[in-house]
């Protein structure tokens, strides 16, 4: 059987994985997620602190959005 206990012993783990990309998913998944609710907060008249709430929140996941964008293609991953 090649993954033994001592398989790893003798040839090592695998490499490690960068999970920048399934950050940027979820940061573009939360983006879209945050404006949705904000539009639809805005559409029933609820207070403005309740819809610049998640428009913060969408800001703050562009600006990850944009930064793990930049790490991808330095290749810091």
């Amino acid at each position: 059987m090649p993954w033994g206990e001592h398989y790893f012993e003798e040839h090592g783990a695998a490499p490690a994985q960068s999970a920048l990309r399934l950050r940027l998913v979820l940061a573009l998944i939360g983006v879209a997620m945050f404006v949705a609710i904000a539009v639809v907060l805005a559409r029933h008249n609820v207070p403005a602190g309740y819809v610049v709430a998640p428009l913060l929140l969408a800001l703050v996941g562009a600006v990850d959005v944009v930064v793990v964008t930049i790490r991808l293609h330095r290749g810091r991953h």
